[in-house]
């Protein structure tokens, strides 16, 4: 099955229209100001709201609210039915051959409309996440210059060709949100949650002798939050996953948090005494970048379970960055230090005193090494900042890696060298493996390139997808570019031969 999820957005910050599919490794790629960022933001907030906080291991409001406000409602007699006859199907599934070849769930139209009501009223806390993610007051300053209303749409295929689940977001001055959940078609689970629903508690109980016995409402409460635990990944697909934000100004952040930080501590005996000094907003991506740095000591795997993310950290310190990030809390506010060993010194750099290819990476390394996991999403932008073009090309093979490893990337760039060491990746998987020595490859069905493209009339960008070429290359317009500076450079020859 299709395990992909569309994102339609338009009239979205400088978008004019853009619709995508989330891949495995998806890549935004174009000028500035055509909403490259816009997009990626976005997707994180939507990540926030329904996969939650992975540094405090807090759910997403889809997963927490959305139970608690189905355990209190007053359910329809028909969908309480619905309910009670759909536990006692599934009450009567014992033996193992009966639940092997589970691995989907079909839900009643009163029910659907129950589950579809309830997430409706998420809108809010929906609201809530994008205005805190973008650093603004209110959703309307993020349509596009004109407009009124700015419409966002997640489909997400649940089992055969025709059957999709949809959330509508219109952000205008209030935020309104609307899902479509489809009835009486199996909503592909996977055997394993299935497996789990039926070994709930609900399901326990409907198997006891006397079930006459046992409080009704006590029964619908929990099944109807089982179901939606169990359905949560068919419902918005991978943005159930958490996810973590590096942004482009992730050098500068490196460099100053512990100066910020320092100044926050030095006034903290004057709190009361004197008024506070303006403290600028900070977006909400920033704010969890430095919230995530200020514990990332705190989470490092114990020794003996090193992961593909920690040796592919190592990779990009052995391969690009010729030494080792460390990470050492300082005394006594137990607060982190973060500095740079090339190899071969016995002596650490501070991070500042660091090149800049240091300092866009070591986030990189210290997250893969602290706090990615498989089923993680990483969100990059512009991860080819002060990255010599031959770094470049080692950096998307090692990007590519972790993909591999179970993790989902997305990425913002202006890079050539990127793209063109990503489409090398995906034509080597059409080679034989004995073919391929080793290298690192990606089916052109795990990767996504999307290019967004000015316009002047409207005013704004579209994004499309630009697949690759009878070249082998991802068509982008660069080539442009070189044709201008090419034609220039004919014009001073001939201009300078004309001299002579």
């Amino acid at each position: 099955m299709n395990k992909s999820l569309e994102l339609e957005v338009t009239d979205f910050g400088p978008i004019i229209e853009a619709k995508i599919d989330l891949r495995p490794l998806t890549v935004f790629l174009g000028p500035s100001n055509t909403g490259k960022s816009y997009l990626a933001i976005l997707i994180y907030a939507l990540h926030r709201v329904f996969g939650g906080d992975p540094r405090s291991g807090k759910e997403g409001f889809f997963s927490t609210r959305l139970p608690f406000n189905l355990k209190n409602k007053k359910l329809s007699e028909s969908s309480a039915n619905a309910l009670w006859e759909m536990a006692r199907s599934f009450g009567e599934l014992d033996s193992r051959s009966e639940l092997q070849d589970q691995d989907s769930l079909v839900l009643a139209p009163s029910v659907a409309d129950e589950l579809c009501s309830s997430i409706d009223k998420l809108a809010y806390n929906l609201s809530s996440e994008i205005r805190r993610c973008f650093g603004i007051h209110e959703t309307r300053a993020l349509l596009r210059k004109g407009r009124t209303v700015s419409q966002i749409a997640v489909r997400r295929q649940i089992s055969d060709r025709d059957c999709f689940v949809e959330h509508k977001i219109s952000l205008a001055h209030e935020t309104e949100f609307n899902s479509m959940i489809p009835s009486e078609k199996p909503i592909w689970v996977g055997e394993d949650r299935f497996r789990h629903f039926l070994e709930s508690s609900p399901m326990y109980f409907m198997k006891q002798p006397r079930i006459e016995k046992i409080d009704r409402q006590f029964l619908i409460s929990r099944l109807l939050s089982s179901v939606v635990e169990m359905t949560l990944p068919s419902l918005v697909g991978p943005l159930h996953l958490p996810a973590y934000y590096l942004p482009a100004d992730r050098t500068g952040v490196m460099h100053a948090h512990s100066a910020m930080v320092g100044a926050l501590i030095a006034n903290a005996p004057f709190a009361g005494l004197r008024s506070a000094p303006h403290t600028p907003t900070l977006s909400g991506v920033l704010a969890d970048f430095l919230g995530q740095l200020i514990e990332i000591a705190q989470t490092e795997r114990p020794e003996g379970k090193r992961k593909m993310e920690h040796v592919i950290a190592e990779i990009i310190e052995n391969s690009i960055l010729d030494g080792a990030v460390r990470v050492d809390r300082s005394t006594p506010i137990n607060y982190p230090r973060f500095s740079y060993r090339p190899h071969g010194w016995k002596d650490n750099l501070e991070l500042a005193n660091a090149s800049s290819m240091v300092s866009e990476l070591a986030p990189m390394v210290l997250y893969l090494r602290h706090m990615i996991e498989p089923n993680n999403v990483l969100i990059v932008e512009e991860p080819e900042s002060h990255l010599h073009p031959e770094m470049q090309v080692e950096f998307t093979c090692q990007l590519a890696a972790l993909v591999n490893a179970g993790v989902r990337v997305i990425v913002t760039t202006h890079s050539e060298w990127l793209l063109e060491a990503l489409a090398n990746i995906v034509r080597r998987s059409e080679l034989p493996a004995a073919a391929n020595d080793g290298k690192v490859t990606l089916r052109p069905e795990q990767v996504g390139v999307w290019l967004f493209k000015p316009k002047q009339r409207p005013k704004g960008s579209v994004v499309k997808e630009i697949p690759i070429d009878e070249s082998g290359l991802y068509p982008s317009d660069y080539e442009d570019v070189s044709k201008t500076l090419h034609n220039d450079w004919v014009d001073i020859e001939n201009g300078i031969e004309g001299n002579l």
